[in-house]
């Protein structure tokens, strides 16, 4: 006949496992963060300060709304076309209006900055190019998908580049005699000021448009919460900037 003991000792084996089995269970499990919804957004192969402050407002709102932004570089011209059939979820900028062309493609209904279109020469041909756009012999370079650009109205011949810098040199090289362009991307490729490279803007801006980002239809339902947030980050940039510098320790006379 089994002794007390025993039976204590026998119960208690076979009450262990339970007890182990509650205290694993009873331990929180530690919650997954949810992924990110990637989006693939096409633009241009040309990179300056004005596009990348542009990816980077574009980047913290998505990034609100939990999305990532993932960028897919390509000529400016097959980036619009590409977006616009879908193949990818949107365009990273492009001037107003573009939509009316491509219509497969929604503005986000928040203007990100300005452009303004000006006719840049070598220097040396600065007085001899003030009335270029009724120049027949002129040849006149832009970068291809610049619409801004590419509707311009003159004489001459046209001729369309797929990047910025190789707009830029052929321009130096004198293989185009006016490069259609905003002075910010300009600016971005030359490591000197424009004058200095031998290039100098003509006086008169030829023509100004606002700057948005654009979305495939598909993503039509991102459209206004996406503008919220650009508009809230916006007015937060302006408050800031209306602040007050902190003054400096012995700035002030005692």
């Amino acid at each position: 006949m089994a002794s007390r003991w025993q039976i204590w000792s026998l119960s208690l084996f076979l009450l262990l496992p339970l007890s182990v089995t509650a205290v694993i269970a009873a331990e929180p499990v530690a919650a997954e963060q949810p992924q990110p919804h990637q989006l693939q957004i096409a633009t241009s192969l040309s990179q300056s300060e004005f596009s990348s402050h542009i990816e980077q407002q574009l980047r913290r709102a998505y990034s609100r709304l939990g999305y990532q932004m993932q960028l897919v570089r390509l000529p400016a011209g097959r980036s619009l076309q590409m977006a616009n059939r879908g193949l990818y979820d949107g365009e990273l900028f492009r001037i107003d209006g573009i939509q009316q062309e491509f219509t497969e493609l929604r503005q986000v209904p928040v203007e990100l900055a300005r452009i303004e279109l000006l006719a840049f020469v070598r220097t040396a041909q600065l007085q001899n190019l003030q009335q270029w756009p009724l120049q027949k012999q002129l040849r006149i370079g832009y970068v291809r998908g610049f619409r801004l650009a590419s509707q311009m109205q003159y004489a001459g011949h046209p001729v369309p580049v797929t990047t910025l810098e190789q707009a830029v040199g052929m321009l130096e090289q004198g293989k185009i005699d006016v490069l259609l362009e905003d002075r910010q991307s300009v600016l971005s490729v030359l490591p000197e000021k424009t004058e200095q490279a031998g290039i100098s803007a003509l006086p008169g801006v030829l023509a100004s448009a606002g700057i948005y980002h654009y979305l495939h239809q598909r993503h039509s339902t991102l459209l206004q919460p996406l503008a919220t947030v650009l508009k809230k980050s916006q007015a937060a940039d302006k408050d800031k900037r209306r602040l007050p510098k902190p003054v400096q320790s012995g700035a002030i006379d005692e």
